[in-house]
């Protein structure tokens, strides 16, 4: 079976509602197997398929489909090619904007605000450079150790202050889900260095200050904080704010 031939999409739509004959069902299952590129459409009609469902778009599209299937097997048709053509256009067109309108609306749906953090959070490295006669900090090497719980211990008792155990534990907090903590604790790096007219870590507080806004829900401090790093091209995170991540916020404020 070609995979480049013209029935193909029917094939694998016949499959997917079910009525395709067995011998034909074994055959296309055997080069779903070993085609990528039919398992691909395969898996693309199936993502429409569950969005058009989502929709209750399918009966409207099965309307259009019939009624162009009826004309298409009508013998003797008065309708000038021309007309043919432009009836036949607009209903492909209106169907694919039915399609395109479920699609959105299945990944709207979809959309968390967890997912979105998922998806642009990574876990913060330590670098292990140090300048001379400097030692490791307590907060520091229970974060090393991935000991999260300590790190936040550390910070409360206030033994030991600066803009690194703040972050250190701002990014602890976020591991335990905890988000109003981890809030603060950025908040106050951000503080810190605002008073001081520094800029450490000032960056890396912003960013993951604007992915603990939108986990907590909190999309317009989310927005405005991303906007700002993306206008500033000196920012270390300004690339990882992309079109797509402002647009999936934006989305998650109008649910």
């Amino acid at each position: 079976m070609d995979n480049s031939t013209p029935n193909m999409t029917t094939l694998l739509i016949d499959h997917i509602d079910g009525v395709l004959p067995a011998t034909e069902k074994q055959q296309l299952e055997k080069q779903l197997a070993a085609d990528s590129i039919v398992k691909e459409e395969w898996e693309n009609l199936l993502g429409t398929t569950k969005a058009v469902k989502l929709y209750g778009l399918q009966q409207k599209i099965g309307t259009i489909h019939r009624e162009m299937m009826t004309e298409l097997q009508t013998p003797v048709r008065t309708i000038s090619p021309v007309r043919r053509i432009v009836r036949y256009s607009v209903a492909v067109a209106a169907s694919v904007l039915l399609v395109v309108l479920g699609i959105t609306g299945y990944n709207f749906y979809k959309l968390s605000p967890d997912k979105v953090f998922a998806d642009n959070y990574s876990f913060y490295e330590l670098s292990n450079t140090r300048g001379a006669g400097s030692e490791m900090t307590a907060a520091e090497k229970a974060y090393r150790e991935k000991n999260y719980k300590e790190v936040i211990s550390i910070h409360d008792k206030r033994s030991e202050a600066g803009p690194q155990t703040e972050f250190l534990a701002g990014l602890s907090a976020l591991e335990l889900d905890n988000n109003s903590k981890a809030i603060t604790c950025f908040k106050e790096v951000i503080e810190i260095n605002r008073q001081t007219k520094d800029k450490l870590l000032k960056d890396e507080a912003e960013y993951y200050l604007s992915l603990s806004y939108i986990r907590n829900r909190d999309y317009d401090y989310a927005l405005e904080l991303m906007k700002k790093i993306q206008d500033d091209p000196g920012h270390l995170y300004n690339e990882k704010i992309t079109s797509k991540l402002m647009r999936q916020v934006k989305l998650l404020k109008w649910r």
